[in-house]
């Protein structure tokens, strides 16, 4: 069926501009928040050493064993980030900063590190919608 104006979508876009809108958007964000903006399969090794370099950067987190988590220490990263949950709001900076330490384990193919990606995009879904899907990705991803 066509509008008015000849179109068969209205106002002359294509279905697919929001898709890549937030697409665009997604690989625009800070390397710490792609835990909650991109899905587990589009995650290679090379994000993961980006992002550990982001948070080389980073002096966000007051943890002794912070650099362990960094350089992938799953038991390290692991502990801040349930530390770190509890203690820190889900907007919060350091929040992204220790999950994403978590992820970078996760995609190494630590099975702690995915329960504890699952359980923090379980809280993230309460204020971000886009975190249920993917935390059903994290449910059936495979490493």
């Amino acid at each position: 069926m066509r509008t008015t104006n000849g179109s068969v979508f209205p106002g002359n876009q294509l279905p697919n501009t929001n898709a890549r809108e937030q697409l665009a958007r997604r690989m625009a964000a800070p390397l710490t928040h792609w835990w909650r903006l991109r899905s587990p399969h589009d995650l290679s090794m090379r994000d993961v050493r980006a992002i550990r370099e982001a948070l080389l950067e980073t002096d966000l987190v007051r943890d002794c064993d912070w650099f362990r988590a960094v350089a992938g220490d799953a038991a390290a990263a692991i502990g801040i980030a349930i530390k770190g949950l509890k203690s820190h709001g889900m907007k919060d900076p350091v929040t992204d900063a220790i999950v994403s330490a978590v992820l970078c384990c996760a995609v190494e193919g630590n099975p702690g590190a995915k329960v504890v990606m699952i359980s923090a995009l379980w809280r993230r879904a309460r204020i971000d919608p886009v975190c249920y899907g993917l935390r059903v990705r994290w449910l059936h991803a495979k490493f």
